[in-house]
């Protein structure tokens, strides 16, 4: 609880300025891409006509995918962007889901203790109603001291960057289907002259900087929406495992936060970004 909140950088000097990072956040990063690839990797090779419970899973999600896509994108360009609706929807979710595991490892560990104590073990001792100390001697006490894992959603610079990616994504393909002109013309309004004379004084028209400041203020709001509901449900369980921790382990707040509201933000992310390229076809 003393270090709630508290933010550990790791340094690199490089060309003579010294820069910051998240050691942490760049780990889980390539860990949550690295579990996807071995996950693709042995379906792949395991695809059958008759499809096991992980291939339909699987087939399961892309199918729902592939309807949201084609539906708003049409069939041509909505098959054209399954792939990246795919991976973002299951890069995503998996970030979210990833830091439960200690919370399981933590919660059998907890009941294995707390039944070898009824047994008489003198391994475990109660210091109070809700929290038991383990001997570090104990097979299972590696369980309730597992350490925790930080979801790379939870850190604001992970959405950025998604964000920033879907926001290149989207005006290049906006840039594609209508043209560089047309696509400029879209920045002007529909009552800003675009002809003539006019075009030369574009810079004087309000409608261009509100709809860039617009377009900036999707990509944030695209960020922090899925920063704020991942990092705020990460402290409740957080604050609420520091209170109650090692035999009440809050399974009911893990699994809203943990299962239902990392589903249900990697599919807002995902409805958003599809909607954000529908935007740009126009």
């Amino acid at each position: 609880m003393d270090e709630l909140g508290v933010v550990k950088l790791a340094e690199i000097a490089l060309f003579g300025n010294v820069f910051s990072y998240h050691k942490s956040m760049i780990i889980m990063t390539w860990i949550v891409m690295a579990i996807l690839v071995l996950m693709a990797i042995i379906t792949r090779k395991k695809i059958n006509l008759i499809p096991s419970r992980i291939q339909s899973l699987f087939e399961l999600i892309i199918e729902f995918l592939d309807d949201i896509t084609v539906s708003t994108l049409g069939k041509k360009d909505g098959r054209k962007f399954l792939p990246l609706i795919c991976a973002v929807f299951m890069f995503i979710l998996l970030s979210n889901w990833i830091s439960i595991l200690p919370n399981i490892f933590r919660f059998f560990g907890a009941v294995i203790a707390a039944g070898a104590n009824m047994f008489g073990s003198e391994l475990v001792t109660f210091t109070s109603w809700a929290t038991l100390e383990v001997d570090p001697s104990a097979w299972y006490s590696f369980l309730i001291k597992f350490p925790n894992i930080e979801e790379p959603t939870k850190f604001l610079a992970t959405d950025l960057g998604l964000s920033i990616m879907i926001l290149i994504i989207a005006h290049t393909y906006g840039i594609r289907q209508n043209g560089i002109g047309n696509y400029l013309k879209g920045y002007m309004g529909d009552v800003w002259p675009t002809t003539g004379f006019w075009k030369f004084i574009f810079f004087l028209n309000p409608f261009l900087y509100m709809n860039i400041l617009g377009e900036i203020s999707n990509t944030v709001s695209h960020a922090f929406r899925l920063f704020g509901n991942i990092f705020g449900g990460g402290m409740i369980v957080v604050i609420v495992s520091s209170l109650i921790h090692s035999v009440i382990v809050p399974v009911g707040l893990l699994a809203f936060f943990g299962l239902f509201a990392g589903i249900v933000q990697a599919f807002v992310f995902t409805m958003l970004t599809v909607t954000y390229i529908a935007q740009q076809k126009a």
